[in-house]
């Protein structure tokens, strides 16, 4: 068996207003739909919602130097809003439970986790 970790890039822009917090509703629902889904599979996974971009703190490193930002400075316009980490045999189950993961506007980051007893590869 292999961790993946599924990271959830999405515009959070989506949920805002009354439609949005409708979609965010309906996305939760969702979510849990998938850990029962996957409970019932025999999955064993963890996974956490995380507060909005704005509330989170980047340090950026430059050679040794670093320098701490309020916010969330990815080079793009989707900010990390959650993750799983599942436990599965190989990458093509991984992305067969990634593609159930709902995520109205967004992508999906499916990357093994590299244990730290695991020598470098």
């Amino acid at each position: 068996m292999m961790q993946y970790m599924l990271m959830i890039h999405e515009d959070e822009s989506v949920y805002a207003g009354p439609e949005g917090e409708k979609l965010l509703a309906e996305t939760l629902a969702a979510h849990m739909a998938l850990g029962e889904a996957m409970v019932a599979a025999g999955v064993s996974f963890s996974g956490e919602r995380l507060k909005p971009a704005s509330t989170a703190t980047t340090i950026r490193w430059n050679m040794g130097e670093h320098q701490i930002h309020d916010g969330a400075f990815s080079e793009s316009h989707e900010e990390l809003g959650g993750f799983y980490i599942i436990d599965v045999a190989n990458l093509d189950e991984a992305l067969a439970w990634a593609r159930r993961i709902p995520i109205p506007k967004g992508a999906l980051e499916i990357r093994p986790v590299w244990p730290m007893s695991e020598p470098e590869a």
